[in-house]
């Protein structure tokens, strides 16, 4: 899988402040998606146990109230295998 940025202390994308991680990938083709660059699987950095670490650490921080996945669609076919 591959996703394109980790965002910290995000209030943006969920309940209080969250760690949000953003994934590649979608085959849907929404109108007026408001995402339509994450929709190539290739395209952002390889989910590592670097990456694993980070979104880890935040959820051990008293203000993160949880993780966020979006982007693309963390449902994808090639993110399910992650």
């Amino acid at each position: 899988m591959n996703y394109m940025e980790i965002s910290h202390c995000n209030m943006l994308n969920g309940e209080g402040l969250r760690t949000v991680l953003w994934v590649s990938g979608c085959s849907h083709n929404c109108k007026n998606c408001h995402n339509p660059f994450s929709h190539n699987p290739n395209i952002g950095l390889i989910f590592d146990e670097k990456a694993k670490e980070e979104l880890f650490k935040d959820l051990k921080e008293e203000w993160c109230s949880g993780v966020t996945f979006t982007g693309g669609d963390p449902l994808y076919c090639n993110n399910r295998d992650t």
